[in-house]
C-alpha cells in the first residue's frame, strides 16, 4: 500500500467509528418504544395516543432530512452531528419528565431533529466522501451504530426498571449516552481534507469517470427509479415504525411476559448488527439494486411470519429477518441511489427521498393501533403490510429487469 493509502486509511477508519459511536445515539428512539406498558399505564393513555406520536416526529425527521444534506455540505458533518446531540439530550430531559400529549409530541419532535442530524443522510454522505472502493463495507460498519445503540440502550433500561421507574430510566440511560457519544462526535467524525477521503483512495481514471456520472436532483425526480426507490422506502417505514411501536404490546397480547418480549426486540436488533456488516460485504458482491430487492423479499417474508408468532420459533424467525431485512435497508438503499443518481448530489437526493417516512412511518403505528382497536386484534393490519410490500418487491424486480436492458 501507498504512503497515500495508508494515511487515508489513518483518518479514514477512526471516522468510520465516529460515525458508528454517533449512530448509536439513535437507538434511544427504539429503546423509547419498550416503555410503551410503562408509559400507557402510568399516564392513563390508550395505544392510539401513544402511537399517535409518532405523526409528528415522522414529520419533522422526513422533513429536516431535506436540508441536513445542504447543512452538512454549507458548514459540514461536524456542526451537524453536533447540533444533533444537544437537541437529542433535550428530548430525553423532556421525555423523561412529560405529563401529557404536549410534552410527548415536543419529545418526539426534538428526538426526530436529534436522528435527522445523526442519520441515514450525514452518515451516508461523510462516509461516501471518505471512500470509493470500499464505500459498502464503511457504510454497513457505520450504520451498525444504531443496531448496536437499541441493545444497549434497551438491556440498561431493562436493569434500571427493576428498581426505578421508566422516567428515572429514560433520563439516566438517555443522557448517558449522549455524554458518551459527545467527544466522538467533538473529535473524530469529520468531512475529508483536500487530498483524502475517496479522491485519495483510488486513481481517477476513464473507467471511474464513465461510472461516476452524478444526476442532478431536479433530474432524478423525473425518473421512474426514483419514484419506485420513494415507494419501496415508504413501505419499509409503514411496516418498521408500525411494528416496532406495537410490537410489545403484540407480543403482550399473545400472553407473552415482558421480558420475553424485550429479548424478542433485542433479537431483531442483535440481527440487525450481522445485517449490517454482512450487507457491506454483500454490497461488494452483486449489485446495490439486486441485494435491496432481495433485501426487500426477506422483509415480505417476516412479514409473513407475524400472525404466527405465537409459536416461539416462529417468534424467533420473524425476529431475525425483519432485523436482518430492516437494518440491511439502511446500507443497500443508500447504495442502490449511489448505483442509480451518482455520489455528487447524494445528499440532496436521498434526503427528498427520506420524505417516504413521513406518510408511511406516520400511517404504520395508527393503523396497527386502530386495527386493535376496532377489531381486537392486529390481523387485518398485517395483511394490508404484505400486501403494500408485495407491491414494492414487484416494482424493484422491474427495476432491476430495466437497468439490465
Amino acid at each position: 500500500m501507498s504512503a497515500e493509502g495508508r494515511h487515508h486509511l489513518n483518518w479514514a477508519i477512526p471516522v468510520v467509528l465516529g460515525c458508528m459511536l454517533c449512530q448509536m445515539g439513535a437507538g434511544f428512539f427504539y429503546a423509547s418504544r419498550a416503555l410503551s406498558a410503562e408509559v400507557i399505564a402510568d399516564l392513563g393513555w390508550t395505544r392510539t395516543m401513544w402511537a399517535s406520536g409518532m405523526a409528528p416526529m415522522l414529520l419533522i425527521s422526513s422533513v429536516s432530512q431535506a436540508f441536513v444534506g445542504t447543512a452538512c455540505v454549507r458548514f459540514g458533518v461536524r456542526p451537524v452531528v453536533l447540533a444533533s446531540l444537544l437537541c437529542l439530550g433535550i428530548s430525553v430531559v423532556v421525555f423523561g419528565s412529560m405529563q401529557n400529549l404536549t410534552h410527548f409530541y415536543l419529545a418526539m419532535m426534538l428526538l426526530a431533529l436529534a436522528n435527522a442530524g445523526i442519520g441515514d443522510v450525514s452518515i451516508g454522505s461523510v462516509i461516501t466522501k471518505w471512500f470509493e472502493r470500499r464505500r459498502s463495507l464503511a457504510l454497513g460498519f457505520a450504520m451498525v451504530g444504531s443496531n448496536i445503540g437499541s441493545i444497549v440502550y434497551i438491556s440498561a433500561m431493562a436493569e434500571v426498571l427493576v428498581d426505578s421507574s421508566w422516567r428515572v430510566a429514560a433520563l439516566t440511560v438517555g443522557l448517558g449516552g449522549v455524554a458518551i457519544i459527545l467527544p466522538f462526535a467533538l473529535f473524530v467524525v469529520r468531512d475529508p481534507r483536500v487530498g483524502e477521503g475517496a479522491e485519495a483512495e483510488v486513481e481517477e481514471s476513464a473507467e471511474t469517470i464513465s461510472r461516476s456520472r452524478s444526476v442532478p436532483l431536479a433530474e432524478a425526480l423525473r425518473t421512474p427509479a426514483f419514484w419506485i426507490l420513494f415507494y419501496s422506502l415508504f413501505c419499509y417505514a409503514l411496516v418498521q415504525l408500525g411494528l416496532i411501536d406495537q410490537f410489545v404490546l403484540y407480543l403482550a397480547d399473545l400472553g407473552y411476559s415482558e421480558k420475553e418480549a424485550f429479548g424478542a426486540l433485542q433479537l431483531a436488533v442483535g440481527a440487525g448488527i450481522a445485517a449490517k456488516l454482512g450487507a457491506g460485504v454483500v454490497g461488494q458482491i452483486i449489485s446495490a439494486r439486486t441485494a435491496y430487492l432481495v433485501n426487500t423479499g426477506l422483509l415480505l417474508i417476516s412479514l409473513i411470519l407475524v400472525p404466527f408468532a405465537a409459536n416461539g420459533f416462529v417468534l424467533a424467525l420473524f425476529s431475525v429477518l425483519f432485523g436482518l431485512s430492516t437494518s440491511s435497508r439502511d446500507v443497500f438503499l443508500p447504495l442502490a441511489v449511489a448505483d442509480a443518481f451518482g455520489t455528487r448530489y447524494f445528499a440532496q437526493i436521498y434526503g427528498v427521498m427520506i420524505l417516504a417516512f413521513v406518510p408511511g412511518g406516520a400511517l404504520g403505528p395508527i393503523v396497527l393501533a386502530e386495527t386493535h382497536r376496532l377489531f381486537g386484534h392486529y390481523r387485518p393490519g398485517f395483511f394490508a403490510c404484505i400486501v403494500l410490500t408485495g407491491g414494492a418487491c414487484a416494482l424493484l424486480a422491474f427495476l432491476e429487469r430495466d437497468r439490465k436492458r
